[in-house]
């Protein structure tokens, strides 16, 4: 399950343009990683959700994703948050009786989902959570797990002695067929089923994870990330930056951009350089530009 309903709203104005499943991130669509990951798992099957300007979103996943993967669609009408959204896609599995991978749409992170996956199923989880290690993880929601990895706080509650560690939820999960029954018909699977089970000391286990993470949750964030693949100081199968750029194809690598990712039908007019910018598909640029974002709207400049 990929969860790409969101609205995007601190990513604003570029989820003007489009949904944030679907912005360009080294000239890909962003929810176009995980489907990278879960392919790369083995994963054969995806359904995604989608809720803003749906036919874009579901044409543009469509065609990124994998040859050898079958993607359909659960169509939100109105947004039904993260658990509400996995209880509605349900019908849409392969197989309901089998435990179901989800992952959120707006990271990119290529945790280990084959060991994940082996490890939820061996220890007979109700759910287990892929965590990660922050130096924010307080402010982000605090995940407490024991010796063992079972999870016994959740948001900082309970209290219990048996927390070994606190750790950031990574936004990738495992639930059992019959963790689908405590899903809300709307709201968030956290606040809501996550709360029922580890409140009632059901077994939820957590995971962690040390392979790279990425949130795109601020425009700051998303033109770092971007620079970051151009630069290769962020890596990801199939991203082959050049001379601290990634250009779309017929464009050529010159003097005039530098350190920037640069997309399809872009025009750049003569004279003009561009130094650590993002230019969207379909962009006019007229004028040189610096540590900027560039779209066919919009010239956001970045301090």
């Amino acid at each position: 399950m990929l969860l790409a309903a969101g609205l995007g709203t601190r990513l604003r104005p570029l989820t003007d343009l489009r949904p944030k499943p679907i912005v360009p991130v080294a000239n890909r669509p962003l929810a176009a990683f995980a489907m990278d990951c879960l392919a790369r798992s083995g994963v054969r099957s995806i359904v995604a959700n989608s809720h803003p300007q749906p036919d874009l979103v579901e044409s543009t996943l469509s065609a990124a994703c994998p040859e050898a993967v079958a993607l359909r669609f659960s169509r939100e009408k109105k947004l039904l948050g993260t658990g509400g959204g996995l209880r509605k896609a349900q019908v849409l599995f392969d197989d309901p009786q089998s435990a179901v991978i989800v992952m959120n749409g707006d990271t990119l992170f290529a945790p280990d989902l084959v060991r994940a996956y082996a490890e939820h199923l061996s220890r007979g989880a109700v759910a287990t959570m892929i965590l990660r290690r922050s130096p924010d993880t307080e402010r982000l929601g605090a995940i407490g797990i024991d010796q063992n990895g079972w999870v016994r706080s959740l948001l900082g509650a309970p209290h219990d002695d048996r927390v070994q560690e606190s750790l950031m939820f990574a936004g990738v999960h495992i639930l059992a067929p019959e963790a689908f029954s405590a899903l809300p018909e709307s709201g968030c699977v956290i606040r809501s089923a996550y709360r029922h089970w580890v409140d009632r000391g059901a077994p939820v286990l957590g995971l962690v994870d040390e392979s790279p993470w990425a949130d795109l949750g601020t425009v700051a964030e998303y033109h770092r990330l971007n620079l970051a693949l151009a630069a290769g100081s962020f890596s990801w199968p199939g991203v082959e930056p050049r001379d601290g750029c990634i250009l779309a194809d017929r464009l050529e690598y010159s003097q005039d951009v530098r350190r920037s990712v640069i997309g399809p039908e872009v025009d750049i007019a003569p004279g003009v350089h561009l130094d650590q910018c993002v230019v969207w598909p379909g962009t006019q640029v007229t004028g040189s530009a610096a540590n900027a974002i560039l779209t066919p709207d919009h010239r956001i400049e970045l301090g």
